[in-house]
């Protein structure tokens, strides 16, 4: 009888054991936030009307970038290049989320605004809170709105964040 009270009690702090590390391991990925967003001023413009064609050419052939430093305390310094986007959205900001080792970045404008003019911008943030590791990236550039989809996601893959290691991605477009 003794036995059985051991057994059950052992069994009991086991199942503790597993739920703690379960919620402590959540309390970490949900905490992964953005700090720190800082817009570039634009760096270069086309326009349609008013751009040499070959000026077009060389401007749009240009592919975003993003640079990614893991740090020691769990902190990723992130520097998109050579963003493209409207001349008069104002700031691109940065969401992030990471769940199950995939993390989602939503490169978004403050405002909507349409006009024939295209700027190159540098957008530079902070993600706190991520653990070194392996991950699936998934990397959209949307309106205001946020809205993802395979029409504007401009990267998917693989990465692996390693401490003092500077990561660099090319998005597709």
């Amino acid at each position: 009888m003794k036995y059985m009270n051991l057994i059950k009690y052992l069994l009991a702090l086991c199942s503790l054991e597993v739920i703690a590390a379960c919620s402590s391991e959540n309390v970490i990925v949900e905490n992964v936030k953005v700090t720190d967003i800082l817009t570039s001023d634009c760096k270069s413009s086309a326009s349609k009307e008013d751009s040499r064609p070959e000026h077009l050419t060389d401007f749009y052939s240009n592919k975003t970038k993003l640079l990614m430093f893991m740090g020691k305390d769990n902190t990723v310094t992130a520097q998109f290049l050579d963003v493209m986007d409207n001349c008069a959205i104002g700031q691109l900001n940065v969401d992030v989320s990471c769940s199950e080792k995939k993390i989602v970045i939503i490169l978004y404008p403050d405002r909507d605004m349409y006009t024939d003019c295209v700027c190159m911008y540098d957008v530079n943030f902070k993600i706190r809170n991520l653990l070194f590791g392996n991950y699936l990236i998934e990397i959209y550039q949307t309106t205001s709105n946020k809205q993802t989809s395979s029409s504007n996601r401009i990267y998917q893959g693989s990465v692996t964040l390693e401490s003092n290691k500077t990561l660099t991605l090319t998005m597709t477009r």
